[in-house]
């Protein structure tokens, strides 16, 4: 996976195979493929944001903490987004869907769909554009959003806005807009 275009990305070394297979028999679970080629590249990382995906060393505890097997059974907890929201996969090799849960209830039928390929996600840089974010709608119709400096990544890093926020707006008159506004 090309990690390149994420900002603020911390990566861990990789996991073994050995160090899965630790965790698939402690936890009795089988880990959806997937996140376990994730887990051969960095063993957990951490995205701008507060995005936090488990590596084999955390994801025991932070099961055990959030009691996935009681409210949750047959999902695993993968990742948290720093804010108090969980992110599960349904255990299995092919799973790929990702669902993101409050983690004062955890049972996930009040969960939401972040998405329905992991891989994709992953390389996306871990945007979380859940239904309940698109229910929202057209949010951006009633605010304004005012940068202060052009981002550090140029168009790359407008886009990436554009796309988190919603936004209604052609790229070019971004990056004109970015360029005309001076402190």
């Amino acid at each position: 996976m090309d990690f390149s275009n994420m900002s603020g990305l911390i990566l861990m070394s990789p996991a073994s195979e050995r160090d899965i297979s630790s965790v698939e028999n402690k936890m009795n679970v089988i880990l959806p493929n997937s996140y376990k080629d994730l887990l051969r590249e960095t063993n957990g990382l951490s995205v701008d944001g507060g995005i936090l995906i488990y590596g084999t060393q955390d994801i025991i505890e932070r099961n055990e903490t959030w009691e996935t097997q009681v409210y949750a059974q047959g999902y695993i907890a993968i990742g948290d987004d720093g804010g108090g929201r969980v992110f599960l996969m349904h255990q299995g090799d092919k799973e790929e869907k990702v669902l993101i849960v409050d983690s004062g209830d955890m049972t996930p039928e009040h969960s939401d769909l972040v998405t329905s390929d992991f891989t994709q996600w992953a390389k996306s840089g871990f945007l979380i554009i859940s239904d309940e974010t698109a229910a929202e709608g057209n949010w951006s119709k009633n605010c304004k959003l005012v940068l202060i400096d052009t981002p550090d990544g140029g168009l790359k890093d407008l886009l990436k806005i554009k796309s988190v926020f919603g936004l209604n707006i052609a790229a070019a008159e971004l990056l004109k807009g970015s360029k005309n506004y001076r402190l």
